[in-house]
């Protein structure tokens, strides 16, 4: 199923660096909702380290969390100009990673997803189970390299269009070098119930201003080769904050362009916010929401016309 309003999550584990590098300017970027302390390894200056005495010393001990996961809710809703309202709810009971060596981490994602339609939200179908799981292979070549190698599978049953299944094959790379930041990826996914291939690349370049102020933006690029041939591109700038107190947010704009086989499709506008708000040292407060507009390009008699939307994700991150 194609997402109503397209995301890609992203994010590397890798193996922990010493507590004088999780210092780096680094520690507070975030890449779709999962930091970079996940991603490259730094560990994060604030609710990323546990700190312990150890009895030979009075130094204290950084002991890295292994996991985080995120418990909550989503929506999606998109209203159409020829076509009743469309609306996703998604139970999310775990979307998460966990380290388990310094070159090895386990990501997985298990929800449940109900549709709905038209103005009095009537139930489409029943629910759909989503499970998801994602070997990597991590590892480091210097303070400021990293790449990791993801094999995933992904299972959706329950559905009208009985079980789908995806694999895919994701290598990634994560470079600083003074003020600037790049991560770049590569998505090969084989759709077995349509018997078809994707790739799909989101790059992220970062310029740091200040510790806490980080700029840049992402180019998203989608082509799946399925007999609607779906296929996406998308400049996204953004701005990345973190705050005295620990709170982290992301203002983020995305221009895009949607096409299927035929030609038609949307030019989209989606205006998004981030943030997550620490709560305790294992457990922060997750938002995040979007508003989008989409004007359709080469209409016919089965496309659905202009549209809008809006998406909201609310949870709990747990950290441990």
């Amino acid at each position: 199923m194609n997402k109503l309003i397209p995301a890609v999550v992203l994010g590397l584990l890798a193996a922990p660096l010493s507590a004088n590098e999780s210092t780096s300017i680094w520690s507070d970027v975030h890449i779709d909702g999962v930091s970079v302390i996940d991603m490259v390894g730094h560990l994060p200056e604030e609710g990323g380290a546990a700190t312990s005495m150890d009895a030979s010393s009075e130094a204290p001990v950084y002991t890295p969390k292994r996991t985080r996961m995120l418990t909550g809710f989503e929506v999606e809703r998109h209203n159409y100009k020829d076509y009743p309202r469309q609306t996703l709810l998604s139970q999310i009971y775990a979307d998460g990673k966990t380290k388990i060596t310094d070159t090895f981490a386990m990501r997985y994602l298990f929800k449940e997803i109900q549709a709905y339609a038209g103005q009095d939200d009537d139930k489409v179908g029943p629910r759909e189970m989503h499970f998801e799981i994602a070997p990597r292979y991590e590892r480091w070549i210097s303070p400021n390299l990293n790449y990791a190698i993801e094999f995933a599978y992904e299972n959706v049953s329950g559905g009208v269009d009985g079980v789908e299944k995806t694999y895919w094959l994701k290598p990634e790379i994560a470079m600083g070098y003074g003020n600037h930041f790049l991560f770049l990826d590569l998505e090969t996914r084989y759709l077995e119930w349509e018997k078809a291939w994707g790739v799909e690349s989101e790059p992220l370049y970062l310029y740091s201003l200040s510790d806490r102020l980080k700029v840049g933006g992402k180019v998203l690029y989608v082509d799946e080769r399925t007999d609607f041939h779906w296929q996406e591109w998308a400049i996204k700038p953004l701005v990345q904050y973190r705050f005295d107190n620990g709170l982290y947010l992301e203002l983020r704009y995305e221009k895009g362009r949607t096409q299927i086989h035929d030609g038609s499709g949307y030019d989209y506008d989606n205006y998004a916010v981030y943030s997550e708000i620490p709560l305790t040292e294992h457990f922060s407060f997750l938002i995040d929401a979007a508003y989008e507009t989409g004007d359709e390009r080469n209409g016919n008699q089965w496309t659905w016309g202009d549209r809008n939307g809006l998406f909201a994700k609310v949870g709990i991150i747990s950290s441990f």
